[in-house]
């Protein structure tokens, strides 16, 4: 592998630019939600990072993976690769709707990958609420089960309410207490897994990576118009490549 890695390092770069920051992110809450082999699994957010979250699972061999988003092209991203998926603009309850996938209506793992710049379900998808995703998560977590809360949290000065602007949200947490969960989160220890995540993908344990992330590789010239259609909330991923040195 050594030999074939210095002959040809550009067949991994899509993959392995992604170690730079949301794949050990993706992966750390899975681990904090203490996902393994059968787990049921909950992912909150179908952006790069709830993506990468679904790519983990898989890894990890989740039995059923379920992603939630607004958006239908990253939902449907979701279900060409093999995920369940849940439309939060039907105005249905969360876990109403994992129950219809399940049979039951709580997963053994929720991971929180959107963070403060949330919104509500149903009827108040047009509406912020910047607790919602982490109480959904919890909420949809089984009793005994556990919890990873990745997206960010901290104070907005640019928030309308005070409690914002300081870093405080309404959490559910007593309806998340009596489940004796496990709530783990913060930030990712990324040179913790880079390691291990590196030699999944140099050694092909994750194929599927570039396709559920839908990686597309982008010349500098591109990346403007990338970024306006990154910031519409579509299904790409996109690497700049300046030298044209990836393959196509």
């Amino acid at each position: 592998m050594d030999l074939e890695w210095r002959a040809a390092p550009y067949r991994w770069v899509r993959d392995l630019a992604l170690l730079s920051d949301i794949l050990p992110t993706a992966f750390h809450g899975l681990m904090e939600a203490g996902a393994k082999p059968g787990s049921t699994v909950y992912i909150a957010g179908a952006g790069p990072v709830g993506r990468c979250g679904a790519a983990a699972a898989r890894l990890l061999g989740a039995s059923c993976i379920i992603v939630g988003d607004y958006h239908k092209d990253r939902l449907d991203l979701m279900k060409q690769n093999g995920c369940e998926t849940i439309d939060l603009n039907e105005d249905v309850p969360l876990t109403d709707q994992i129950e219809a996938i399940l049979g039951e209506p709580m997963v053994d793992c929720a991971v929180d990958y959107v963070g403060s710049e949330a919104h509500g379900i149903g009827r108040e998808a047009g509406d912020m609420d910047p607790a919602h995703a982490i109480n959904q998560v919890m909420d949809a977590t089984r009793p005994g089960g556990a919890t990873g809360i990745i997206g960010v949290y901290g104070p907005d000065p640019l928030a309308e309410s005070k409690a914002e602007q300081e870093g405080t949200f309404p959490l559910n947490f007593g309806k998340a207490w009596i489940k004796s969960p496990r709530i783990s989160g913060g930030q990712a220890p990324i040179m913790h897994y880079n390691r291990e995540l590196m030699m999944a993908i140099l050694w092909d344990r994750m194929p599927y990576l570039s396709d559920m992330l839908n990686t597309k590789i982008i010349s500098l010239d591109d990346a403007p118009d990338a970024y306006a259609t990154f910031d519409q909330g579509a299904s790409d991923k996109f690497i700049i490549d300046p030298h044209g040195l990836i393959p196509a």
